[in-house]
């Protein structure tokens, strides 16, 4: 659009403005884009847990730097030492010696470079060859003849005149004969051929130095970009020699003597020079260039190797070693080291947040489980590292095991993960043995630490994730030891270690002792954490299920039917939680306190009123919605005194949710039309609130289908589904579910688990013979009052 209004002149401010507009869009579009960065990296953190999280940071920080602090003594070179010294971690160090040794083989291996000057040799044939040639046009141009030649003045004008032009290039004796020949172009090539021979096999000027680097070994380079190794080095020849190779050269040229043959040879003696030269600047620019590519030699320290045994002389070696777990524990060293700690444990803490954030957003508390996982966390920690500083004592005091990390397999690596599943869930479970088998894979320095420590951690998982009395721990506890042991034997077999009898007992005993460690602390820790962060675990669900309990008792004696009506909606919430993957445990408890305020007023609950006396009858409507209403708040109020936890307090309002009272709100409505006043639903509903989880949706239709349930004079198959889908299609009418994450899908398998459990208990009998329970007796009947509590119980 923009393009084509540049073509005309009046749309030409249009698209100035458009282009500024698409200007100033760009420009925002990087802002917009770091915004929405720091708004995802934030996720949902404030001031409060940014200081929580990085204060369980620098905690766990301090916990692993220096996490084995080993006390090494000073020793001197040659001194006996009067202790044994082992390795508490890995170390490294490099050894001086070794890193010189192996630089030096290196430089040694790099060949001499000796360059054979072919510049040096194309210059003295190119001169012999120009002297030829410029003798020849002198010839020419003179036309001298072999018979002017002979006389003598002539030649020896032509001499003199051929010495001025070449000057002392050939002695006066060989100039004679090359003149009587006419500078023969046949002489010429013969010359030229010995030089380029004797020169190209290469002569060196000192035999003795050649030899030297001959052991080593030569490279030979040229002008050209390759380069050969020399193999043989019989052709090379110094100077000496290579005047006596001229020797054997056989001259054959016409017409010379004997005696010119041997001047002709004498003066190429005078043409040799050394053209092998050694290139010292080449060799030394490699042989250093080799050197930087040796790396200095590091030698490892394996935690647990013993370095200096009780008697033994201290070598040079042995105080590097000494010296290098020294090293580990300076203060440069730690700094560095926490510094590092403390960015990696950064990223898992921050990864723990996101993780309760995005996925951990049905626990409408996410901070305080957050804080919990860290302090289990940290505590673990803490754990492995009081207990790796006594497994060490012990084995310095105790030499039982062969090699020192056994003792290490007993510690209880699990605890952690099993607290985390009990008190938050299985998933909190296992993130929390992935972070900390990371970091006590960093610990130690080791993958096998790691493993063993998640492989257990999974076993106490699964084996703990749903349990119904308190044995589960410890049963858990031997699930953990049975893992560990199974681990323990594939990483030998990984190493291909010989596993003997009395080994194989100590990794047996040490890994059982890990499990049954992790299970009794986790029990006594239990308490503590639930007490301090409000959790309520299975295992105290366990202890509230006790019908024995001082409130249930009095619910049962004071307002019996609403006790057994607790009983009934327990056992229907249960198999219904079971159903659709909730907490069968949490709905059944909650179901026994549900109704616990009623016990205040219980004559004013149908299930607990005789049939010939309700006192609904004697108040208005209004009042009787406030009494009903007014067992919610005394329920809250018995439930705090007695210390029932949170989770299931939150229950008391939310089975009820905002329903209206119908009986009551139609009954107000058919008084106020005689008065012809007005009636608010409003004031005939529950406060809420709503149902904030599957336990209480499920405890609020398990509620209503039990009391309806009483109204069913003699209940059948299709009259139980009939008023289990009436019952539930009007609480989901009245929006009662909006605000929990039930699906459609669980009140389907909800109504279902209802539909059995009361067609079970409604079952049908055969009736008993010569008795007769259908006949009244006629005392009783004229007596007999009319009941609305059928009606009653199909909405209080």
């Amino acid at each position: 659009m923009c393009y084509w209004d540049c073509l005309y002149p009046k749309k030409r401010s249009n698209c100035v403005a458009n282009l500024a507009r698409l200007d100033k869009g760009w420009d925002r579009q990087p802002q917009k884009y770091i915004l929405r960065l720091l708004k995802s990296l934030r996720s949902k953190l404030t001031w409060r847990d940014f200081i929580v999280g990085f204060c369980a940071t620098v905690a766990i920080t301090a916990i692993l730097v220096g996490f084995r602090h080993q006390n090494i003594p000073e020793f001197e070179e040659g001194q006996t030492a009067n202790q044994d010294i082992r390795a508490s971690k890995d170390a490294q160090y490099i050894d001086f010696e070794a890193t010189a040794i192996k630089r030096a083989e290196a430089e040694n291996g790099i060949p001499f470079v000796y360059q054979l000057d072919q510049d040096r040799i194309s210059d003295i044939k190119s001169a012999v060859s120009r002297v030829f040639s410029d003798a020849r046009m002198l010839l020419e141009e003179k036309e001298v003849s072999r018979q002017r030649q002979s006389n003598s003045q002539l030649q020896q004008d032509l001499l003199n005149e051929l010495k001025s032009l070449v000057g002392d290039f050939f002695p006066s004796d060989l100039l004679k004969i090359l003149v009587r020949e006419n500078f023969d172009p046949t002489v010429e090539k013969k010359i030229l051929e010995i030089l380029d021979a004797v020169l190209k096999e290469g002569i060196i000027e000192d035999r003795e130095g050649f030899a030297q680097h001959q052991k080593i070994g030569i490279v030979i380079r040229d002008n050209s970009p390759f380069e050969h190794l020399l193999a043989d080095a019989g052709p090379v020849r110094d100077l000496s020699e290579a005047k006596k190779d001229l020797r054997r050269f056989d001259l054959d040229i016409p017409r010379w003597t004997s005696k010119e043959k041997d001047q002709l040879i004498r003066y190429l003696e005078t043409m040799l020079v050394p053209t092998l030269v050694y290139n010292k600047e080449e060799t030394e620019a490699r042989r250093a260039l080799a050197v930087s590519r040796i790396p200095p030699v590091e030698v490892q320290i394996k935690r647990g190797q013993t370095i200096v045994r009780y008697g033994e002389t201290i070598t040079a070696d042995l105080l590097r070693q000494l010296n290098a777990l020294r090293d580990l524990w300076k203060p440069s060293s730690i700094i560095l080291q926490g510094l590092g700690y403390f960015l990696f444990v950064v990223i898992l803490v921050y990864s723990l947040w996101r993780y309760f954030v995005f996925f951990q957003s049905r626990h409408k508390k996410i901070r305080n489980y957050a804080t919990l996982a860290l302090v289990i966390i940290t505590s673990e920690l803490l754990i492995i590292r009081l207990a790796t500083a006594l497994a060490d004592i012990l084995d310095e005091r105790f030499s039982r095991f062969q090699d020192p990390s056994v003792l290490y397999y007993a510690i209880p690596f699990a605890l952690g993960p099993l607290l985390a599943t009990i008190l938050i869930d299985v998933n909190l479970g296992i993130i929390t043995s992935i972070i900390l088998a990371t970091l006590t894979g960093l610990f130690y320095g080791e993958i096998d630490s790691a493993v063993y420590l998640i492989t257990g951690s999974l076993a106490g998982i699964y084996s703990i994730r749903k349990y119904k009395d308190r044995a589960a721990i410890l049963e858990a506890g031997f699930a953990i030891g049975f893992l560990n042991c199974i681990c323990l034997l594939g990483m030998h077999i990984l190493r291909q270690n010989p596993v003997s009898l009395s080994n194989g007992i100590d990794l047996i005993i040490v890994a059982f002792l890990s499990g049954i460690l992790a299970s009794t602390m986790a029990s006594m820790m239990l308490p503590a954490l639930e007490l301090i962060f409000r959790v309520v675990t299975d295992i105290r669900l366990l202890e509230l299920s006790n019908l024995n309990a001082p409130i249930l008792r009095r619910l049962s004696v004071e307002a019996p039917g609403t006790y057994h009506h607790s009983l009934m909606v327990a056992t229907l919430a249960e198999d219904a939680a079971e159903a659709i993957g909730a907490n069968p445990l949490l709905a059944r408890v909650s179901s026994y306190y549900h109704d616990i305020g009623k016990v205040i007023k219980p004559e004013y609950f149908v299930e607990n009123q005789s049939r010939d006396y309700n006192k609904h009858e004697e108040i208005s409507p209004r009042i009787s919605c406030l009494v009903l209403n007014r067992h919610v708040k005394d329920g809250l109020k018995l439930a705090k005194e007695i210390g029932l936890p949170e989770r299931i307090r939150e229950m008391i309002p939310q089975h009820h949710g905002t329903r209206m009272m119908t009986y009551f709100f139609k009954k107000a409505r058919q008084t106020a039309d005689n008065r012809n006043g007005e009636v608010l639903d409003a004031d005939f509903r529950y406060a809420g609130p709503k149902p904030q989880t599957k336990e209480a949706a499920i405890m609020m239709m398990a509620d209503s289908v039990e009391a309806a349930s009483r109204t069913l004079l003699d209940p059948n198959s299709s009259q139980i589904k009939g008023m289990i889908d009436r019952l539930v299609n009007g609480i989901l009418e009245e929006d009662q579910f909006d605000e929990c994450d039930i699906t459609l899908s669980d009140i389907r398998l909800v109504k279902e688990s209802f539909f059995k459990i009361l067609t079970g208990v409604f079952h049908r009998r055969i009736d008993y013979p010569d008795y007769d329970f259908k006949r009244i007796d006629p005392e009783a009947e004229g007596t007999a009052v009319p009941n609305t509590g059928s009606e009653q119980a199909k909405t209080v």
